[in-house]
C-alpha cells in the first residue's frame, strides 16, 4: 500500500515555495501521489472589511476582491510556470484565511497524507515578528509535514 497518494504544497510564491513545490514533485512522481497547491491570503488588518478602493483600470472593487483578484491570478502564473517545468499539479485553490491555520484545516479535510512546505528560516526579532507558518503547521496537522528551505538546496 502507498502510504503517500496526496500531496498538499501550501505557496506563498517565494523561492521556499518554489523549492517545496520541486520536492513535492519529486515525492510524487515517486510515489504516483497527487499534487495540489494552496495559496492563502489574508486582508491586512488596517482595511476595514467591505472597504471600497479604486484600482486603475478595475473601477471599484472591495479590497477583498482586489486581493482575491490578484491571489488568484499569481497562483495562476506559479502553477503554469510549474506546469512549464513538468511538475503535475493536479489542482490549485488561493483561498482567504489565516495561513497556518487555513492550511492546517485543508490538509485535514482533504485527508492528504503530506505537507510540503517552504520556509524562508528566519531567526531572531525577524522571527518574532512576521511568525513562522511552517512551524505553526508542522505543530498542528494531522500528517506528516516536510518543510524546505532554499539555503537547504544543493547550489548549482
Amino acid at each position: 500500500m502507498n502510504p503517500i497518494r496526496q500531496i498538499l504544497v501550501p505557496v506563498d510564491f517565494s523561492e521556499p515555495s518554489r523549492a517545496a513545490l520541486d520536492y513535492a514533485a519529486t515525492l510524487a512522481r515517486a510515489f504516483g501521489a497527487t499534487l495540489d497547491v494552496l495559496h492563502v491570503w489574508e486582508t491586512p488588518s488596517f482595511a476595514p472589511r467591505g472597504s471600497d478602493v479604486v484600482s486603475v483600470g478595475a473601477g471599484e472593487l472591495s479590497l477583498d476582491d482586489l486581493i482575491r483578484r490578484n491571489a488568484g491570478e499569481a497562483l495562476d502564473a506559479f502553477v503554469e510556470e510549474a506546469r512549464k517545468r513538468g511538475i503535475g499539479v493536479r489542482a490549485a485553490r488561493a483561498e482567504r484565511g489565516l495561513a497556518a491555520h487555513a492550511i492546517v484545516d485543508a490538509a485535514k479535510i482533504g485527508n492528504y497524507d503530506l505537507i510540503v512546505i517552504g520556509t524562508h528560516g528566519r531567526t531572531g526579532l525577524p522571527r518574532v515578528l512576521l511568525g513562522s507558518v511552517a512551524e505553526n503547521v508542522v505543530r498542528h496537522a494531522h500528517c506528516p509535514v516536510l518543510s524546505v528551505r532554499t539555503a537547504d538546496l544543493p547550489s548549482n
